[in-house]
């Protein structure tokens, strides 16, 4: 079924960072490779039993090389809310799901 904005009570209303996002979408981390479109959040599912489980990632504002480690515990999580431009994958911890939630 298509989508149908009669049935969309947000539809037309302006996106916000404390607004519900209107895509979730799986994030393949790269050292080279910035997300399209940069997420207005992330958020983590670290497995149960996995301990110091690191997301590297780069904000929106920073500079191309620089990156900052964010710490996840074990299960679904946000990360600090922060526009996020890239998902590194060197330094983030293998095995772990990352979400980029975004408007567009």
């Amino acid at each position: 079924m298509a989508y149908d904005p009669a049935r969309d009570p947000l539809y037309g209303m302006a996106a916000s960072l404390s607004s519900p996002t209107r895509h979730l979408r799986l994030v393949e981390p790269s050292d080279t490779v910035d997300l399209d479109p940069y997420a207005k959040a992330l958020w983590v599912f670290v497995p149960t039993g996995m301990a110091n489980a690191v997301v590297r990632l780069t904000p929106v504002g920073a500079a191309d090389d620089s990156f900052i480690d964010v710490q996840a515990l074990p299960g679904l999580q946000p990360l600090p809310p922060c526009q996020a431009r890239r998902v590194w994958l060197t330094g983030t911890t293998a095995g772990l799901a990352v979400y980029a939630l975004s408007d567009r």
